[in-house]
């Protein structure tokens, strides 16, 4: 899975479970109403027919719903048409040890009170426009239990979450529309959910917070070690996107973005006072070139400002001396097909030469491109600094989001899971060497046999799409190498 795909969606994840149990019994009275007369949303993106429901394999037994931990990609994520979910095929081919999650909107024909009914085999719980409508939490079997909340006509956010133990599982969410008689399943004309979203899954065990915690487990960070100081150096107002880092002569910090969406903005600044304690208020950062192509590595060299963009190595120089990059150079090429997912990831420089890694095309949803759109992806790649010519080092990459220098002088890439990859890894890059992952058409080095990670990368524990390694020379973690991770977040120690 990609990071970018995981990033398109993490939005919709994070925070989708509340862990606060309310006091009712299971069928109980309705509780105090959300909002009263809470106004429809305004803000409803491109919508579809149905609701989402989410799948997350947390493989224990749990006895109230519990908090994910963020970053997670579901098992499951489907678009269904109604909430009325009482098999195994319903949820995705999951019978026990799990937790559910349903979003969406729902769509208030008039405005008056409307009685929601859920019910569900274990614990539930119904949030309207983000307040707690129905709390049907524990253990128990499939109960319903009722809950009453003025609305307003049209769509309001919609929200259920769910967990299931043992035994049968069931979830369904019916109502009663003002002056009806009756409780119904809330009908598919009164639901919608946002379109044209990438729905990406992955399989292994979810966690909870609180639940299997250990070190390394995925949870936000929330302190820095002791006897390491963290400093916030991002003026305000700035919120790049950073995708490669390198410093100037002077000492300033140069920061390259992403392009976003229209593929063509990816900027680079310049930012004074970023060493140091200084603070945010002593940092400013001027953008010194723009209109790049998803830029994913920043090398200083000779005077120089070489960035790896989608399609090309590209030199940049100030030729007036007011400060702006405004000549640019094509260096080398190497081959691009247009798809998304088809970055150039890195820039490492060394005796003439620059190092960076190709990611290999993949559809919408995370599996590899068959066939790929141009040959020659997924490698570790030389590239000459005079004459351009790019020179083949190892393949059979997927993601290769980061790339450094270790031991030796060794050079190391972290890939990332997915296709042929049950977690991501440390590899060590040498000549000829094929890292597992096959393309069609075959890559330079498919025919090798394959090389061993330095180390395997546990996915949802460690890492899901770990950057670029960074060797320590010194220091208690000496011989070590450090790398973040586009999910997780913080810093990880990969002992060697």
């Amino acid at each position: 899975m990609d990071a970018r795909l995981y990033r398109h969606v993490r939005r919709s994840l994070t925070g989708l479970l509340v862990g606060a149990f309310l006091a009712g019994g299971v069928w109980g009275s309705p509780l105090a109403s959300a909002r009263p007369g809470a106004a429809a949303r305004a803000d409803v993106p491109p919508q579809e027919p149905g609701v989402t429901l989410r799948v997350f394999d947390v493989q224990v037994p749990l006895v109230t719903i519990c908090t994910l931990k963020p970053g997670q990609t579901p098992n499951v994520d489907r678009l269904v048409p109604v909430v009325d979910l009482s098999s195994t095929d319903d949820f995705g081919g999951f019978a026990d040890n799990f937790v559910s999650q349903v979003t969406g909107n729902v769509h208030v024909p008039a405005t008056g009170a409307y009685t929601f009914r859920l019910t569900s085999d274990d614990g539930s719980r119904l949030l309207i426009d983000d307040q707690v409508v129905i709390d049907h939490d524990g253990l128990h079997g499939a109960e319903p239990k009722d809950g009453t909340v003025e609305l307003t006509e049209g769509p309001h956010a919609l929200r259920i979450d769910h967990f299931e133990r043992g035994g049968g599982q069931q979830l369904t969410l019916a109502w009663r529309p003002p002056g009806a008689d009756a409780f119904a399943t809330v009908p598919n004309e009164a639901l919608s959910t946002d379109a044209g979203v990438v729905r990406v899954t992955a399989p292994g065990r979810k966690e909870c917070e609180g639940v299997t915690d250990s070190p390394g487990d995925g949870l936000p960070l929330n302190a820095v070690r002791p006897d390491h100081t963290l400093t916030d150096l991002r003026p305000e107002g700035f919120e790049p996107q950073v995708t490669g880092m390198d410093w100037l002569p002077d000492g300033r910090l140069l920061v390259s973005t992403w392009g976003g969406t229209d593929n063509t903005a990816g900027e680079i600044y310049a930012l004074d006072h970023a060493t140091g304690s200084t603070g945010p208020d002593k940092v400013t950062a001027t953008r010194i070139a723009g209109g790049l192509k998803e830029p994913m590595g920043l090398k200083v060299v000779d005077g120089a400002v070489y960035v790896s963009q989608k399609h090309e190595l590209t030199e940049l120089r100030d030729s007036d001396g007011d400060g702006s990059l405004d000549r640019s150079r094509t260096v080398a090429t190497w081959p691009y097909g247009g798809n998304f997912h088809e970055f150039a990831f890195g820039l490492l420089y060394d005796k003439g030469h620059f190092y960076l890694n190709l990611s290999v095309a993949i559809d919408y949803g995370g599996a590899t491109t068959d066939p790929q759109p141009a040959p020659g992806r997924g490698v570790t790649v030389k590239v000459n600094k005079k004459t351009g010519k790019v020179s083949y080092l190892a393949g059979g990459l997927r993601t290769p989001n980061g790339i450094g220098w270790g031991p030796g002088g060794g050079m190391f890439v972290t890939d990332n899971q997915g296709g042929w990859l049950p977690a991501s890894k440390l590899v060590q890059i040498e000549q000829g060497r094929f890292f597992n992952h096959y393309t069609n058409p075959a890559g330079p080095f498919d025919e090798r046999p394959v090389t061993r990670p330095v180390l395997w990368l546990p996915q949802n524990e460690i890492a899901n799409s770990p950057s670029t390694p960074l060797y320590l020379t010194k220091g208690r973690f000496k011989g070590q190498m450090l790398f973040g991770d586009v999910t997780y977040g913080g810093l990880q120690r990969a002992y060697l």
